[in-house]
C-alpha cells in the first residue's frame, strides 16, 4: 500500500492480557488464559481487537508504521492464529517500513512449532523473552513457571525457526538474589549471544503477592548498596561480552537497539490497542478501559474503547522530551530539542544544569546533554530538578 499522506510514522503496541499464571510481582492487566478458553474469552478478545484496528483504518492508512510490538500478559500462551490474523489485517490498512520491526513478548514453556511458524509467516522478526534470573529457586519464589534449561529450549527453538533477533529480560533486586546470581546471569547470556538484554530492578507494586509476602516478612529484598551493585555488575559485565548499554536498562549488540522502544524514549508518536494500553498521536495522549469485558462491550457497540483523554500542551511534552531523551546514554541532541519547541535549552534552564554540573549528575556541552554514571543511579534526582525549573 503507498502512503499518500507523509505524516511522520508511527508505531504501534498491542496488548494481548492473558497468561499461563501471573507473576508475583506482575501489576499488568492480565487473565489466566485457560480461565476464558473455557467459555470463548479468548477468541471474544481478539475479535474486539479486530474491531479496534478497524477503527483506526484511516488514521493507519496515513500513516508507515515502523514498529509493532505485541505484548502482555504472554502472546505466547494464546494460539498462533491470533498473532498472525492481527498482524495480516494492520498489514491490510497500513503501509509498513522496509526495514518494520515486529516483536512479539514469549514466554519459555510456551512455545509450540506451529505457533513459530505462525509468528515467521506472519512478519515477527523479533522475540522478547523472560529469563528474569538463571537461579531456578528464585524464578519459583517470583512465580515463574519456567526453570533454567526450559528457557534455553525455548530459546534455541526460536534460532531454530530463523528469528535471530531476541532480546532476554532479566530482573535484579529480587529476594535472596546476591552477586554470583547475576554474574551466573552474565554468563549465560555470553553463551546464547542475544542481540539485546533489559534487565530490571524489581519494584514491590501494591496488591501483588509479592507485596504481601513482603509487607508480612516472609520476603527480604537486597539492600540499595547491594541492589546499585547488582545494576553495575550487569552494565561491566554485558559490555565485556559486547552487548552495551544505550539506556538506562536496556542493553545491546551495536545496531540492534530495539526500534520501538526508542520511539517511546524519543517521545514519537504511538497507537496503543488492545486492553489497558496507551497512545500518544497529535499532541493527546489517551488510555484504553483496563476492563477486559468492557473493552469488548464498548467495541461491539462501535465505540472506541477510550476511558481517558488529555490534551498534552507545549510546556507538558517539552519535560517528557528531556526526562525520556535522558534515559538514552547519547543523552539529547540539543539543536534538534532548541528546534522542535522553539527554545534555547541553556537560557530556558541555565540555574539546573549549574547545579546538576556541581553534583556531578550531567555532562553538557553546547551540543548534547547526558546523565553521568552517577547520574544514571540518581536520574529521578535529575528529572526533578527540571520539572522544578
Amino acid at each position: 500500500m503507498t502512503v499518500q499522506n507523509q505524516l511522520e510514522p508511527i508505531s504501534i503496541y498491542i496488548h494481548i492480557p492473558f497468561c499461563v499464571s501471573k507473576c508475583a510481582y506482575c501489576d499488568f492487566i492480565s487473565h489466566r488464559v485457560g480461565d476464558f478458553e473455557i467459555n470463548g474469552g479468548v477468541q471474544t478478545y481478539f475479535n474486539a481487537l479486530e474491531m479496534e484496528i478497524a477503527l483506526y483504518k484511516e488514521l493507519l492508512h496515513n500513516r508507515v508504521v515502523r514498529s509493532i510490538y505485541i505484548g502482555g500478559g504472554t502472546p505466547s500462551s494464546v494460539d498462533g492464529k491470533y498473532i498472525h490474523n492481527l498482524i495480516n489485517q494492520l498489514k491490510a490498512y497500513a503501509s509498513f517500513s522496509n526495514d518494520i520491526e515486529i516483536t512479539l513478548e514469549v514466554n519459555p514453556g510456551t512455545l509450540t512449532e506451529d505457533k513459530l511458524n505462525h509468528y515467521v509467516s506472519a512478519g515477527v522478526n523479533r522475540i522478547s523473552m523472560g529469563l528474569q534470573t538463571t537461579n531456578d529457586q528464585l524464578l519459583h519464589k517470583i512465580g515463574r513457571i519456567h526453570s533454567t534449561n526450559d528457557f534455553i529450549t525455548s530459546y534455541e527453538a526460536v534460532k531454530r525457526a530463523g528469528i535471530g533477533n531476541i532480546s532476554l529480560d532479566l530482573m535484579f533486586g529480587l529476594p535472596g538474589q546476591t552477586l554470583l546470581d547475576i554474574e551466573n546471569a552474565i554468563s549465560l547470556v555470553a553463551r546464547l549471544a542475544p542481540s539485546h538484554v533489559s534487565a530490571y530492578s524489581l519494584k514491590i507494586e501494591e496488591g501483588t503477592p509479592l507485596n504481601e509476602s513482603y509487607i508480612n516478612g516472609q520476603v527480604q529484598l537486597p539492600d540499595e548498596e547491594l541492589e546499585r551493585d547488582m545494576y553495575h555488575k550487569l552494565i561491566s559485565g554485558l559490555k565485556e561480552i559486547d552487548i552495551h548499554q544505550y539506556e538506562l536498562s536496556n542493553f545491546s549488540k551495536y545496531g540492534y537497539e530495539s526500534k520501538h522502544n526508542l520511539v517511546y524514549w524519543e517521545n514519537k508518536p504511538y497507537l496503543g490497542l488492545g486492553v489497558s494500553s496507551h497512545s500518544k498521536i497529535n499532541n493527546e495522549r489517551f488510555a484504553n478501559t483496563n476492563l477486559i469485558y468492557e473493552y469488548s462491550d464498548m467495541l461491539k457497540a462501535g465505540k472506541y474503547p477510550i476511558i481517558q483523554k488529555e490534551s498534552i500542551d507545549k510546556s507538558e511534552d517539552l519535560f517528557e522530551s528531556i526526562i525520556l531523551g535522558l534515559r538514552l546514554n547519547k543523552g539529547i541532541a540539543l539543536h534538534e530539542l532548541n528546534a522542535k519547541y522553539e527554545i534555547d535549552f541553556h537560557q530556558k534552564y541555565k540555574n539546573a544544569i549549574e547545579v546538576l554540573i556541581q553534583q556531578g549528575l550531567i555532562e553538557y556541552d553546547d551540543h548534547t546533554i547526558r546523565l553521568t554514571i552517577k547520574g544514571m543511579d540518581l536520574s529521578n534526582q535529575v528529572f526533578l530538578r527540571f520539572m522544578e525549573d
